[in-house]
């Protein structure tokens, strides 16, 4: 659906006008006055016939001329019915500043309930409730209260951004727009009854004006379009970049009595990203940094950079915070590292990051000469200028011939500059006009390069990946109703989405163990088979090690252990299983309220109990996102061989892990969780064995 008329409206009607322009009511009125709105402004209250200076209506309803937004400021108990009449009066959008709803309890939430369903009958799109507001800046569309509503000389811009938290979203607004950011849309989204916050990112990728997008998320009870978002970002080249809040107990905590969204679990919507291409930021600045840098519409080849300073400090805490964000500083070709040396003084260094000192000063063409050099080397990706803090002519001189270099390449170019901005307007308006960005520290330039050469790594890499089909196999059975499957039911169900198990028999209770168990190779793991026991370890339900000779007393042991641990359970029998050997890990699904399946990976043992060493990935995905969730694990080196021991099948379980993700995605609506642990990855090419499973319907 186009949002154009919701962030571009002919008119707009204010229902629940004030004759007092400091109310909630009056704030809207105020504001697109103020700003210039061209459009219609029609206050809506049937107790006055003008408001303002302007002719005030009973209801929308009355209105002639044509309006496309309508905001809403009415009590709680009459938004359902003004979204209703908006409907009738065919205004397409509303924004409804009102509270009161579901972050209130109880009667909010039957109030919520009555207003979604107002929505869904009369076909108006809303932004809110408990939300405050919406800017449109070329429009000069203000329809907003608070604070913002006397804020209405923002500078307009090319970043689009929506937030769970009006006070707070404005405030980064404001932060961002005083360091030179400026902006197309913001939107205060509130409690999302109806346009949630990927449809609003997805919306603003769509928009022309707009190239780069922001949102402050605390959660959301569907996220899984984060990822189809996260794909167009990469698609348009467009970012998106998350600020996600209720990442601690104590945040999901408050973001629960703040907006009522779901917050999720914040290692999921981390890995989403990850898996999407989305950009997660953490603070004000790294979005005005990203702003600027994407700004200038270049993105790098590749991950290495150059660096060319006049201060050698700062480029040892440039190269260091490049580096720790993914960032290689190559040695300078042959060609550029010779021509240095004959430039650069002694006492400077001529090595990347080069330091050109002082000696600026005494000869005005030593930056011009030495910035072409390392712009020629075609083993850099990006350029990066530091000129400390540098002000007056001096930093004149070196903006317009950063400015003129631009020009001359199609690498991104990018400038650290702490100087006095109040004394060299000249150097700010040669790298404005240019469309090169600066930013004020190395540190902060450093992350914000590694990150613009992430966002093209990502686009490179994630692009081409494909979501696979998912069918459900014939033959798979399931039991009706909610239940948790034993072992052998739960590895007949890997089995059919083919994932590798254990070489084993199910021996059924009574029956001859060790003539059930010829055709197998001791020693062997022998398990109790019970629904009623889904966690076999701590009720003595297993036996490993087992020889031949010990299979009939093994047997009897966990059978008996089981009914003491679990008095009345049901007993199937006893699964005599091959022991199984390898590097251990475990794999898991989690079908995420928000999120649906997650698949998660982790090594066994204290890697994952302790160091909680876990990756996760939205299901389903193929082999290479399969690859990355390998590579993730800060234990990954295991894998490649250690201690004489040699390298394990990486790819038979990135391949498992594909398996799984299928697995999980065609029983997702009656998987619950799934979890398969241990699983051995053999050396070589000798493939994975899942030595034990639980499967949970619902």
């Amino acid at each position: 659906m186009s949002f154009e008329r919701l962030f571009h409206p002919k008119g707009i009607a204010i229902i629940g006008a004030s004759a007092d322009l400091g109310r909630i009511g009056g704030h809207p009125i105020k504001a697109l006055k103020n700003a210039g709105y061209k459009g219609g402004i029609f206050p809506i209250n049937p107790k006055y016939p003008e408001l303002h200076g302007l002719a005030c209506f009973p209801d929308v309803m009355s209105l002639k001329d044509p309006c496309d937004l309508a905001v809403v400021a009415v009590p709680a108990a009459g938004v359902a019915k003004a979204i209703g009449d908006c409907g009738k009066a065919g205004i397409p959008f509303a924004v409804v500043l009102t509270a009161g709803f579901r972050e209130t309890g109880a009667e909010g939430r039957k109030l919520e309930a009555e207003l979604k369903a107002a929505v869904a009958e009369s076909g108006v799109r809303i932004v809110g409730p408990n939300c405050q507001g919406m800017l449109s800046i070329q429009s000069r569309v203000f329809a907003a209260f608070g604070s913002v509503a006397d804020e209405t000389d923002f500078r307009p811009g090319a970043v689009s951004c929506a937030f769970q938290s009006g006070g707070f979203g404005y405030a980064i607004v404001n932060l961002a727009e005083a360091q030179g950011v400026g902006f197309r849309y913001c939107v205060s989204s509130g409690n999302e009854t109806d346009i949630a916050m990927p449809e609003l990112l997805s919306a603003f990728l769509d928009d022309p004006g707009t190239s780069l997008a922001f949102a402050y998320l605390e959660g959301t009870p569907d996220a899984r379009p984060l990822l189809d978002v996260g794909r167009k970002s990469l698609e348009t080249g467009k970012p998106v970049l998350i600020w996600k809040a209720g990442t601690t107990d104590a945040g999901i905590k408050a973001a629960a009595s703040h907006t009522a969204n779901m917050t999720g679990t914040y290692d999921l919507y981390r890995a989403a990203m990850r898996q999407c291409g989305i950009i997660e930021v953490d603070d004000v600045e790294p979005i005005v940094d990203l702003a600027k840098l994407f700004g200038q519409g270049r993105l790098p080849k590749g991950n290495t950079v150059g660096v060319l300073s006049i201060s050698g400090g700062s480029g040892v805490v440039f190269a260091d915070a490049a580096v720790r964000g993914g960032l290689t500083l190559p040695p300078f070709a042959p060609q550029t590292l010779a021509g240095l040396r004959q430039m650069i003084p002694a006492f400077g260094s001529a090595e990347n990051p080069a330091d050109i000192t002082a000696a600026l000063f005494n000869d005005k063409t030593l930056f011009a000469r030495t910035l072409e050099l390392v712009l020629a080397d075609e083993g850099l990706d990006q350029l990066v200028v530091l000129i400390a803090s540098i002000s007056g002519p001096s930093a004149a001189h070196c903006c317009e011939v950063v400015a003129a270099a631009a020009a001359k390449t199609d690498k991104p170019v990018s400038v650290q500059w702490s100087g006095r901005q109040g004394k060299s307007e000249a150097a700010t308006k040669a790298l404005a006009a240019a469309g090169v960005p600066f930013v004020t520290t190395p540190v902060r330039l450093a992350r914000a390069a590694a990150i613009l050469a992430r966002f093209a790594d990502d686009r490179r890499r994630l692009l081409p990946r494909k979501v696979p089909n998912v069918t459900t196999p014939k033959g798979l059975e399931l039991p009706t109703g909610s239940v948790t499957l034993n072992e052998a039911e739960s590895k007949a169900v890997l089995r059919t989405f083919g994932i590798p198990v254990a070489k084993e028999v199910l021996v059924a209770t009574g029956s001859d163990v060790a003539a059930a168990s010829r055709g197998l190779k001791a020693p062997f793991a022998v398990k109790v088979v019970s629904r009623d026991v889904p966690h076999k370890t701590e009720a003595g339900g297993v036996k490993l090690g087992v020889s031949h000779e010990g299979l009939a007393e093994a047997a009897r042991l966990v059978v008996d252990n089981a009914r003491k641990h679990v008095p009345g359970a049901a007993i199937d029998g006893v699964l005599v299983s091959e022991m199984a050997s390898g590097l251990e890990t475990l794999i898991g699904v989690i079908n995420d309220p928000s999120f649906g399946p997650v698949v998660a990976l982790g090594l066994g043992g204290v890697f994952t109990e302790v160091l909680k060493d876990v990756t996760y990935r939205v299901a389903p995905f193929g082999i290479e996102t399969a690859r990355d969730m390998i590579a993730e694990l800060r234990a990954a080196k295991l894998f490649e061989g250690y201690r004489g021991k040699p390298p394990a099948d990486k790819e038979a379980l990135a391949e498992t892990l594909v398996a799984v993700s299928k697995m999980a995605t065609a029983l997702s609506p009656r998987l619950k969780e799934l979890d398969i642990n241990p699983v051995f990855v053999g050396p070589g090419r000798s493939g994975v064995v899942a030595a034990d499973a639980l499967v949970v319907l619902r």
